[in-house]
């Protein structure tokens, strides 16, 4: 999902993403890169721009032969964040039908699905969620992952098959473990939120979004900002 000018994108994560929107703009403009519209719909995220990001995604969808998840579940969160409910789980559950998956064969539609479930009180939706998530966890004893198997690892721990303590701190994905600490912190908030422990939940969610901005290649990273910010106070970009 990086641009191809890695200029821009370093300043990017290193800088304003109110000024990064200008900056993929014009420079989508001028070269028509699916790579950096991808960046410009992280950027317009982070910004709160969430008609623009809806758009961008939209494109960005017209313009793939195989979607990935990732562009459906962009849209469906900017479709969420607007208070479009009902638009944003059609595009989550067509998430879970999508061409691309993750390295291990599982899909994150599924995962947005149980997230929606849970803030709407949906017990249905909650359980639809959970019995497509099993498709992803079949394994009998979560000690057989040396590392951190990616959403599979976030499958096994809605499931209840995986402890917090293994799932937060001691699988590691070497050389991306900011975004694997911002998925792990997000899921885990979610489980105190079900909880209905929101002081705990809020702190992991501080911390999905708080380290590393390379963790905003996760889409857990925008929705632990939209988390902390309905119980603590908006973040600045």
């Amino acid at each position: 999902m990086e641009s191809l000018t890695k200029d821009t994108f370093d300043e990017f994560l290193h800088g304003s993403s109110r000024e990064a929107v200008a900056r993929f703009r014009a420079e989508y403009e001028r070269t028509k890169d699916v790579f950096v519209l991808n960046n410009l719909g992280l950027a317009l995220l982070d910004v709160a721009d969430w008609q623009q990001a809806r758009d961008v995604y939209a494109t960005l969808k017209g313009k793939k032969e195989h979607v990935s998840d990732f562009e459906l579940i962009g849209l469906g969160m900017a479709e969420w964040f607007m208070g479009h409910e009902v638009e944003a789980i059609q595009w989550w559950r067509e998430a879970c039908e999508a061409d691309y998956t993750d390295a291990a064969g599982a899909i994150d539609g599924p995962l947005v699905l149980w997230y929606a479930g849970q803030r709407l009180g949906d017990e249905k939706l909650v359980k639809e969620s959970l019995n497509k998530l099993k498709k992803f966890w079949k394994v009998q004893d979560y000690r057989i992952f040396s590392k951190w198997p990616g959403t599979i690892a976030i499958a096994g721990f809605l499931l209840g098959k995986v402890p917090a303590n293994m799932f937060l701190y001691e699988w590691k994905w070497p050389n991306l473990e900011d975004r694997r600490l911002c998925r792990a912190n997000f899921w885990v908030g979610m489980k105190h939120l079900e909880d209905g422990d929101e002081t705990a939940a809020a702190a992991y969610f501080k911390s999905a979004f708080s380290g590393a901005k390379i963790a905003i290649l996760e889409y857990e990273y925008f929705l632990a900002k939209w988390e902390y910010s309905l119980t603590r106070e908006p973040v600045n970009p």
